[in-house]
């Protein structure tokens, strides 16, 4: 019966991650394949404003920046004269590629027609942001206020001139008020999320994240924020919607490297691997891929392989605390040990609100039968962090190491007091060989 039951809850759980696995392929498969249409209908029809609009817009969701500038302004040239909107739209391609020069063009062009209209003065303002230039941003966006105290895309350019300003409050309000202005839009709770997950609020970030995600499933911008800002206990979710977001946006190495530090948390090294070589293929600059790629071949024990990646990493930010952190487990496993210490107490320096470089290197040290060594590192950490239950823990075994039952049990008693990530098992166990 319980062989049965075994099989049973297997099947189950295999025909759902099937489900969950075909559901995602469906949906980039939607998104890939509506690009493809939209650019089929404006071949088809190339005088079609709308036609060929959509295929640019579509261009610029799937972040084919220049291509989609190119598409918006053959638009803009077929569409009404005298009009702003499609003017905006070329603008818009520019500001989103980040593209401060080309978005200045585009608003220059929209001044030409009316200089004082609500739509230039956010195009104004979306460029200035595009630089940080956040004062004179606002200047532009008061006078686009001063026009029409209700226009969606004014009060969106102010949500994110303030987002930009880390002014939560403010740009919430805004942010809200342009919800209201058109409550179709995704836009504005993409902008509420990123504000949020910038803030720390994780929980206010993920419900306004799945409320752009209702508004707009296939976006590939919302995908990628609500992927990453998920919890790594939600596993499939955020995994899921990561690959739609690499699918939808081929080329943005940003959410491959998100795909990656998903799967790597899932322990799906092989699979972190390939996202993050296909970000590195897409951007080799990108330091962030080649510390992730680092930590997978770590996961597979291919430390010589896994060393080179790391190097890069460093050479590219010299300052990255997680790919010295790293390197330090690579010199501990090829019998560089003094190297590894020198490396672990750099990333705690790096880093000092991070317990673990200190702590590896003292479980290294306690690894060799060097508990003086190791006693040195936890009393580094312990002035910072008195109650971190792992030191705690550390120190207790450098008491038995010590033959000290009864300071090890002190300590041991503590760590169960302790903060942080707590190991109960291991100290009930630990306390009972001490008693």
């Amino acid at each position: 019966m319980r062989k049965n039951l075994l099989a049973l809850v297997a099947a189950v759980s295999l025909a759902l991650g099937l489900s969950l696995s075909l559901a995602g392929a469906s949906m980039a498969g939607a998104q890939a394949t509506e690009l493809d249409r939209l650019g089929a209908a404006a071949r088809a029809a190339p005088r079609d404003y709308t036609a060929v609009r959509a295929h640019g817009m579509a261009l610029l969701r799937a972040g084919n920046f220049r291509e989609a500038e190119r598409v918006l302004g053959r638009a803009a040239r077929l569409g009404p004269r005298g009009q702003l909107e499609p003017l905006f739209d070329v603008a818009r391609a520019a500001i989103d590629s980040h593209d401060h020069r080309a978005a200045e063009r585009a608003c220059r062009a929209m001044g030409r027609i009316e200089k004082a209209a609500v739509l230039t003065y956010v195009c104004n303002a979306r460029a200035d942001l595009v630089w940080n230039r956040s004062a004179r941003a606002f200047e532009e966006i008061e006078a686009a206020l001063a026009l029409d105290g209700s226009h969606y895309e004014a009060l969106f350019a102010l949500g994110e001139a303030h987002r930009l300003r880390a002014a939560v409050t403010e740009g919430e309000a805004a942010y809200q008020r342009a919800s209201t202005a058109r409550p179709t839009s995704a836009e504005p709770h993409l902008g509420l999320g990123r504000l949020y997950f910038a803030a720390g609020r994780s929980a206010d970030a993920i419900r306004a994240l799945r409320r752009a995600l209702e508004l707009d499933p296939t976006w590939p911008e919302v995908q990628y924020e609500l992927g990453r800002a998920l919890p790594s206990s939600s596993g499939d979710e955020a995994r899921r919607l990561l690959e739609q977001a690499t699918v939808g946006r081929p080329g943005w190495a940003e959410a491959n490297v998100a795909l990656g530090d998903a799967r790597l948390s899932a322990s799906m090294a092989t699979d972190a691997e390939a996202a993050y070589r296909a970000a590195i293929a897409l951007d080799d600059n990108l330091a962030a891929a080649h510390v992730g790629l680092g930590q997978a071949l770590i996961a597979r024990s291919e430390w010589t392989a896994a060393e080179a990646s790391l190097a890069r990493a460093i050479e590219l930010v010299s300052n990255d605390a997680t790919a010295t952190l790293a390197m330090g487990d690579v010199l501990a496993h090829t019998d560089r040990e003094e190297e590894a210490f020198t490396t672990y107490r750099h990333a705690s320096e790096l880093d000092p609100r991070n317990p673990e470089g200190l702590l590896r290197a003292a479980r290294l040290a306690l690894e060799r039968h060097r508990d003086v060594l190791a006693s040195g590192f936890l009393d580094r950490l312990l002035e910072r962090m008195p109650d971190n239950a792992a030191a705690l823990t550390a120190y207790g075994d450098v008491m038995v190491a010590r033959s000290d039952r009864p300071h090890a049990r002190e300590y041991y008693e503590r760590a169960l007091r302790g903060s942080g990530p707590v190991d109960r098992p291991y100290l009930e166990a630990a306390l009972r060989t001490v008693r």
